[in-house]
């Protein structure tokens, strides 16, 4: 590419960037607010209700290539595309005390500490959790597995979070500070009240198959309340308040999980309602928490899109995945959060 044209696309990236922010909270479909989309709220926290045990961790994906301004300005213009803007690398991820069967409820699980590196590795900063999770395992659940995965049939999991919830912290490619708290009480925190079954405080269930959950799972999540804010040169703005409900069954294909079922979401700052709809998401076990395969549909039934359709199309590049807004736009959308 000649100079003049490279400088022209940047111009133009430039405008790209400042309208969409150059943030991945390129969501709310067409009302024009900056909180996440209702697919990347159902897909996060999905995403983190069946990864929550230890032994798993969000991703090390190296990218073929370190991108130049050039590229991340295409990745932009030409939303089809990967962004492949985020290499994350996971460690850690604890139990307590040592694993030794339902006779020792309940358990704290600290999630994997995580190192994220935007844009080609020209900004690096640390994701964490500020506290533990609580695990109670149901009495067919056996004595030496401390894994979902792993468990044995009609085992029952239990992730709870104490009445002021766990934060997690990570900073985005455009440097600014996020935070999203995963509260489990989420009786009473969604704005809409035709919202059935309604949300309440029993936690995120996942059941072990008759197989054993080596074959298969239900997740159930019974209320969650997710909030968070983003800090922007110090002042901060609230872009999370979220209520979560839904179910999904998750099946083993060669090593990989496919994940099926709907997931109800309550924008609660701009009163909206969206169910999203997973058939045979991909979740490549055990090197990514967010999907590497398929996509999600999800609808309107509260809000000003009301019976039009989102979609959250998923890369083989960790994290990375493509966004078809309801007003019909594309953008390249960097999922952050695993819940």
């Amino acid at each position: 590419m000649n100079p003049s044209r490279a400088l022209s696309f940047l111009s133009c990236g430039l405008l790209a960037c400042s309208a969409l922010a150059c943030s991945s909270d390129k969501g709310g479909g067409s009302s024009g607010d900056n909180s996440p989309s209702g697919s990347e709220v159902a897909v996060s926290s999905v995403s983190g209700a069946i990864n929550n045990t230890s032994g798993s961790s969000v991703a090390f994906y190296r990218q073929p290539k370190k991108p130049g301004a050039v590229d991340r300005v295409l990745s932009f213009l030409d939303p089809e595309g990967t962004a492949q803007a985020a290499e994350w690398s996971c460690t850690g991820g604890s139990l307590s005390p040592a694993y030794a069967g339902p006779g020792k409820d309940p358990y704290s699980f600290t999630p994997p500490s995580c190192s994220v590196t935007w844009l080609g590795g020209s900004r690096s900063f640390a994701a964490s959790w500020s506290g533990p999770f609580t695990l109670d395992y149901g009495s067919s659940c056996n004595d030496v597995n401390a894994e979902v995965g792993k468990q044995a049939a009609g085992c029952e999991v239990t992730r709870t979070t104490g009445s002021g919830g766990d934060t997690r912290t990570v900073t985005g490619p455009d440097g600014y500070l996020r935070t999203v708290v995963h509260d489990t009480h989420g009786s009473g925190t969604g704005w809409d009240s035709s919202v059935t079954p309604a949300p309440n405080d029993d936690g995120v269930q996942t059941t072990c198959a008759a197989g054993g959950c080596a074959s298969g799972r239900t997740v159930v999540v019974n209320g969650s309340h997710l909030t968070g804010t983003i800090a922007i040169d110090g002042d901060t703005a609230r872009i999370w308040d979220h209520t979560v409900t839904g179910n999904v069954t998750v099946s083993n294909s060669g090593g990989d999980l496919l994940v099926s079922g709907t997931v109800t979401v309550e924008h609660n700052l701009i009163q909206v309602t969206s169910t999203t709809t997973f058939s045979g998401v991909t979740y490549s076990q055990p090197l990514c928490c967010f999907p590497t395969s398929g996509s999600v549909s999800t609808t309107f039934s509260k809000g000003p899109d009301v019976g039009k359709t989102e979609g959250l199309e998923f890369t083989s590049v960790c994290g990375e995945s493509i966004l078809h807004r309801a007003d019909g736009a594309s953008v390249a959308l960097t999922l952050e959060h695993c819940l």
